[in-house]
C-alpha cells in the first residue's frame, strides 16, 4: 500500500528538517543558531534574557515537570495574593479562560468508541478573527487529528487532505471535508470525519494563522531544513500571511539549508502547495511545525508558558473543559510523537461538482489500514456507516457522477511511495483529469485521438517530461519537488 512508503518518505523529511535531533537533544549547532538570530529576533532575544536569568527559555530546557512546576506557580501566585484555595482556583481559571469555550453534543457527532485512546481535532483557519462573523465563511485550511495513547502517552499526528471527498453535512451531500466547517461548524467537521472514519473526536482546538505565527514566535522560532524549490513559494505566503494577519515586519528566506524561521514564515512554510507537493506534502509540512512547537514548548520556562497562554489561548476556540485541559497540561511533558502520518493513505484523483478533489480509493480499506496503524487493531471491522459512504464513493468514481454536478471522477491514483512514482488521467469529453509525480525521475506522455486529450502533470525530484499528442505549441518550466521539472506544449489539434 502507499501509506508504508510515503509514511517513510515523511520520517525522511521529519529527521532531514532536524526534527529528530532537537527532540534528543539540543545541538551545539542549534544553541549557536538561536543566539545568531536574537540579535535581530525580539522573541527570542527575550527568551535568551530569561535563559541568562536561570529562568529557562526556547535555548534552554528545563526538567520534564514544568507542568506541575507551572500549576504550583499558578496557585502560589494566588496564594500570596491573599485568596487561600478559592482564590487559587478562581487564578488558574482566570487564565485558561482567556480562550473561548463551547459546548458539543457527543451524541450528535456519531462517535465509535476508540479504547485506550483520545482523539481530538486541530482545526485551522485562515481567519485574522475568531468571532463567528469572521469564521462563517470559513473552511478548514488545517484538519488534523491528535490521538493520544492513554497508556503509553504516545501522540499520533494525523492530517486529512482537504480535499477528500467525503459526506460534509446532515443530509450526506459530500464535498470536499474542509467545507464541513462551513456547513456546521467544528461540530459537523468532527461528525464527518467520525462517520467516515470510524473515530470517536468528541473535542476540538479551533485557531487562526495569527495564533500559530504568535505562538512560534514566543517560543524563539523553529530551525527548518528549507529546500530551494521551496523558497519562491515559501517567500510568496510570507508576504500573503503577514497581510492576513496584519503583520508589517517580516523576513524573507534568501537561501536553502538549515534556518531558523519565525512565526509567520513557519505559518507559511506550513501553507507550501502549488507546484511541491501539492496537499500531500502541504500537511507533512504543517505536521513538522506542529511536531517543533510541541517540542520547543516542553523545553519552555514557567515564566515563557505563562505568557504563551496569554498570548494564544485568547486566539482559540475549543471544547476543551478547564479541566481536561489542565489534565492535557500535565501529561504534555510526557508526551512523545510516535509517527506523522497523512490521510486517506491511497487515493483517486478525480472532479466532483465542478472542482478537483481526493477520492479516498477503497474508503474501507483506508480505515482498516488507519485503525491499524494509530489504534493497533489488526483485525478491524469497519462500521456499517463507513461501508455505506464506501458504496457511495465506489458508484461516484466509476460512473464519474456526482449528485447535482457536472463533475466526473478520474482514475488516476496518487500513489506515494517514496521513490519514483507517478500517476496519468486520461480525458474524454467532460472528465478530464490531470494525475501527478511527487518524486523519483519520471516521465509522462499522454495520447490524443478524436480531439479528445489525455494529460498527465508531473511534479518530480528531478526531470520531469510531460506531452500530449498531436503538435506541440509551446513549453514551460515549472518547479518540481528536488529539481526542475520542464513541460512540453499543449495538443495542438484539439
Amino acid at each position: 500500500m502507499r501509506s508504508k512508503k510515503y509514511n517513510d518518505l515523511v520520517e525522511q523529511e521529519r529527521k532531514s528538517s532536524g526534527y529528530q535531533k532537537a527532540e534528543e537533544k539540543g545541538t551545539a549547532a542549534e544553541a549557536q543558531s538561536r543566539g545568531a538570530e536574537q540579535k535581530t529576533h525580539k522573541p527570542a532575544a527575550e527568551g535568551s534574557k530569561k535563559a541568562a536569568a536561570g529562568t529557562g527559555g526556547p535555548g534552554k530546557p528545563t526538567k520534564k515537570k514544568w507542568p506541575r512546576r507551572l500549576l504550583i506557580t499558578l496557585i502560589v501566585i494566588a496564594l500570596l495574593a491573599g485568596g487561600g484555595y478559592a482564590a487559587a482556583r478562581h487564578y488558574i481559571n482566570s487564565k485558561l479562560n482567556k480562550v473561548k469555550h463551547t459546548t458539543v453534543k457527543k451524541s450528535e457527532l456519531s462517535c465509535v468508541d476508540v479504547k485506550g485512546y483520545v482523539n481530538i481535532a486541530l482545526l485551522g483557519v485562515d481567519s485574522r478573527k475568531m468571532n463567528k462573523s469572521n469564521l462563517s465563511d470559513n473552511n478548514t485550511d488545517c484538519i488534523m487529528i491528535i490521538s493520544l495513547n492513554t497508556k503509553t502517552n504516545e501522540v499520533s499526528l494525523l492530517s486529512v487532505y482537504r480535499d477528500t471527498y467525503l459526506p460534509v453535512d446532515d443530509d450526506g451531500n459530500f464535498g470536499k471535508i474542509n467545507s464541513a466547517f462551513q456547513n456546521g461548524g467544528a461540530a459537523q467537521t468532527m461528525q464527518s470525519l467520525n462517520e467516515s472514519m470510524d473515530l470517536d473526536i468528541s473535542n476540538y482546538v479551533l485557531f487562526n494563522f495569527k495564533m500559530v505565527a504568535n505562538l512560534v514566535d514566543e517560543v524563539g522560532g523553529i530551525t527548518v531544513d528549507v529546500k530551494s524549490y521551496e523558497i519562491q513559494q515559501l517567500n510568496k505566503y510570507t508576504i500573503q500571511t503577514a497581510n492576513n494577519i496584519g503583520q508589517k515586519k517580516y523576513k524573507l528566506v534568501t537561501k536553502p539549508g538549515k534556518q531558523k524561521l519565525e512565526g509567520v514564515q513557519a505559518v507559511s512554510y506550513g501553507r507550501i502547495r502549488k507546484g511541491v507537493g501539492d496537499d500531500y506534502k502541504r500537511t507533512s509540512r504543517m505536521r513538522v511545525v506542529v511536531e517543533k512547537v510541541m517540542q520547543k514548548v516542553k523545553g519552555s520556562s514557567v515564566t515563557r508558558l505563562n505568557k504563551i497562554m496569554d498570548v494564544c489561548l485568547k486566539q482559540c476556540e475549543t471544547s476543551l473543559s478547564n479541566e481536561d485541559m489542565l489534565s492535557l497540561a500535565m501529561k504534555l511533558s510526557k508526551m512523545k510523537i510516535k509517527q506523522s502520518v497523512g490521510w486517506p493513505f491511497e487515493v483517486t484523483e478525480g472532479y466532483a461538482d465542478q472542482q478537483a478533489v481526493v477520492f479516498p480509493d477503497n474508503l474501507e480499506e483506508n480505515v482498516i489500514e488507519l485503525h491499524k496503524k494509530l489504534f493497533g487493531q489488526k483485525n478491524y471491522t469497519p462500521t456499517s456507516t463507513v461501508k455505506e459512504i464506501a458504496e457511495k464513493l465506489g458508484s461516484i468514481i466509476s460512473t464519474g457522477s456526482t449528485s447535482g454536478s457536472s463533475g466526473s471522477s478520474s482514475n488516476a491514483k496518487a500513489s506515494n511511495n517514496g521513490g519514483n512514482h507517478s500517476s496519468s488521467a486520461a480525458a474524454s469529453g467532460n472528465s478530464g483529469n490531470a494525475g501527478t509525480s511527487r518524486s523519483g525521475n519520471s516521465t509522462a506522455s499522454g495520447n490524443s485521438s478524436n480531439g479528445s486529450p489525455s494529460s498527465t502533470a508531473g511534479e518530480t525530484t528531478g526531470n520531469s517530461a510531460a506531452s500530449a499528442g498531436g503538435t506541440a505549441s509551446s513549453g514551460s518550466t515549472g518547479e518540481a519537488e528536488g529539481g526542475s521539472g520542464t513541460g512540453a506544449g499543449q495538443n495542438g489539434n484539439q
